[in-house]
């Protein structure tokens, strides 16, 4: 076989192959919550916000570290860790005891269910929350009347991930 046909035989069939590959691929799911404009993401030494749901992308001062807080984060910080791949999991203080218990176990090792483990959230308390729960991700955010771990766990893993720096830790 002469040098020439042996290397058109091998680029049909890689050609081929991955067309395959990629006309198989399921198409993604649709990610639940609702979407955000993309208010960008210039790093400053602090940014004041408020409203009645967390901001979900915009100016943002440095990361916080990954894990569950009893006192209220300032928005302008968490931005970055949205930016970074992470979910924003916030609260009303008044939420009832139940549901915080069963929202900071669920997100604080030993995790409370043995299925999930994960390792890019910052969970804590904010006041202006309108809904009860708000679940943040970046350019995205899903409102809860009550704790719904199923609902939560599903918000988690298709978000997680899904902004402008995922490997960033």
């Amino acid at each position: 076989m002469s040098g020439k046909l042996f290397y058109g035989l091998l680029g049909v069939l890689v050609v081929g192959f991955f067309a395959v590959i990629i006309l198989n691929k399921e198409p993604e799911k649709p990610r639940p919550g609702v979407a955000h404009s993309d208010n960008g993401r210039q790093h400053v030494q602090a940014k004041e916000y408020g409203g009645d749901e967390p901001p979900t992308s915009g100016d943002h001062a440095e990361a916080l570290p990954w894990q569950v807080y009893d006192q209220e984060v300032p928005d302008g910080n968490v931005i970055h860790n949205m930016e970074h791949g992470g979910v924003y999991i916030s609260y009303r203080p008044d939420l009832p005891e139940e549901q915080k218990d069963k929202l900071k176990a669920l997100f604080s090792k030993p995790y409370s269910n043995p299925e999930f483990s994960p390792i890019k959230a910052v969970v804590a308390p904010r006041a202006d929350n309108k809904a009860p729960i708000v679940l943040s991700s970046w350019t995205r955010s899903l409102t809860l009347e009550t704790y719904d771990e199923e609902k939560i766990i599903e918000y988690y893993l298709a978000n997680i991930g899904k902004s402008p720096e995922p490997f960033a830790s």
